[in-house]
């Protein structure tokens, strides 16, 4: 039996972090709300995207239990400047992007293309300003609807593990 090497994770891992890399928002289904969904290992796309935007950070880490990075579940992690195969993606949506929807999925694209002709310092982005979505890597979808709103920034971190 084949194994993929943690020296290959590690690889992969620092492949990703040298692509572009985009967090979608969607609304997923209103019946989520009540009947959790499944995770969906062969889906492409978010079922009702909103809109995406550039990460805002992305590092290397370690698990810690004295880090700083709190995750779900009580996990720490603290940066590391060598790759590992743990990498942290986090994404902080401005006032206005995305308002006033209910955030039931999210979704981290790698090579997402945008369209010709929008400003360069732009970084959230509708589904209409999409020229190519890329490749969907992680899919998670949320126990409860979020509900971004004007007054709240909307923030979302997560650990991808190879």
């Amino acid at each position: 039996m084949a194994v993929l090497t943690f020296l290959a994770r590690v690889a992969w891992a620092k492949y990703l972090l040298s692509r572009p890399l985009f967090l979608a928002i969607g609304k997923g289904q209103d019946s989520w709300d009540t009947t959790p969904k499944e995770a969906d290992y062969e889906a492409t796309a978010l079922v009702k995207e909103i809109g995406r935007k550039k990460l805002t950070r992305s590092f290397f880490v370690n698990e810690d239990d004295d880090g700083d990075i709190d995750m779900p579940g009580g996990r720490k992690y603290s940066y590391s400047e060598t790759p590992t195969r743990h990498v942290y993606l986090s994404c902080m949506f401005n006032y206005g992007e995305g308002v006033a929807e209910p955030i039931r999925e999210v979704g981290v694209f790698i090579d997402t293309q945008i369209k010709a002709g929008l400003p360069s310092t732009q970084s959230y982005f509708t589904p209409d300003q999409i020229q190519n979505p890329g490749s969907l890597i992680l899919l998670e979808h949320l126990e409860t609807a979020e509900m971004f709103t004007p007054k709240k920034k909307g923030f979302y971190g997560t650990i991808l593990t190879l």
